[in-house]
């Protein structure tokens, strides 16, 4: 596909979803804002789309790891990512930031089919929704890695 068809797909898909949401045209870049049911509350999505014929969604947490706390951060996304089918978590050490991303090739589509682009896009406001209370509980300094995996993965009687 290339990349204004995918851009089109993306933003019809959007459009018959309500979303409110903004596309930088010279970027390239569909920009939102999402509410989370978590701590965490919001999110920002960032769909890229590349030339290559793929897009990225990128969901980005509003509370980054702190320098202090960035061990147990990195271990408590390492284990969330473990196992995970679709997408994964990123932690940009330098500056704390954490999101979500999903990777869709699309080069050899004829057309985007609804499915993936809803799935692209849900898989990871769901999973920042499954993990986003114990990526604030680390980085406000509450707790630990594997407590709130096992919260997360409902593997102990504080499940929620």
């Amino acid at each position: 596909m290339e990349q204004e068809q995918i851009v089109d797909a993306l933003r019809d898909w959007l459009d018959d979803d309500d979303w409110h949401y903004d596309y930088d045209a010279e970027r390239h870049v569909i920009r939102a804002g999402i509410t989370i049911d978590c701590k965490l509350r919001s999110g920002r999505v960032f769909i890229p789309i590349r030339e290559d014929g793929s897009y990225i969604v990128n969901i980005v947490s509003p509370i980054g790891g702190d320098p202090k706390d960035i061990g147990e951060m990195v271990k408590y996304l390492t284990m969330a990512n473990y196992g995970l089918a679709n997408g994964n978590f990123e932690l940009d050490v330098r500056d704390g930031e954490i999101r979500y991303k999903t990777y869709v090739n699309c080069k050899e589509l004829e057309s985007l089919p609804s499915q993936i682009i809803k799935d692209s896009i849900l898989v990871g406001w769901c999973m920042m929704e499954r993990y986003g209370n114990g990526i604030a509980a680390i980085a406000m300094g509450f707790s630990d890695a594997e407590t709130e995996i096992k919260k997360a993965e409902g593997d102990s009687e504080e499940s929620e």
